[in-house]
């Protein structure tokens, strides 16, 4: 295992409470455990992108920016997550309001 590698572990592990606890607080309560999971499922499939990507240029980059990205990479991917399963939660619930009167 490289530091990359390590450095891509830590970032992942340590953006995840902050990213599911802004995925939780914006979803709708029905869709709370959807957005959870939706999180985790973004942040990991973030952090397999930039491991492929940097695995597959051969670029070298210094452990720091490689961290702050990993890092920033894997919270945006944690709060998408949680986005695109409040959303598909919520297009799936919709109901047509027939009751009112106009």
């Amino acid at each position: 295992m490289d530091s990359n590698t390590i450095l891509l572990i830590i970032a992942l592990v340590l953006s995840l409470p902050g990213g599911l606890f802004i995925g939780y607080r914006i979803s709708e309560r029905r869709a709370r455990i959807a957005s959870l999971f939706g999180g985790l499922i973004g942040a990991v499939v973030i952090a397999a992108a930039i491991y492929l990507y940097i695995h597959n240029s051969n670029i070298s980059l210094d452990g720091l920016s490689f961290f702050i990205g990993s890092f920033f990479g894997c919270s945006v991917g944690a709060f998408l997550g949680a986005l695109l399963a409040n959303v598909a939660v919520g297009a799936g619930s919709q109901t047509a309001d027939t009751s009112s009167e106009y």
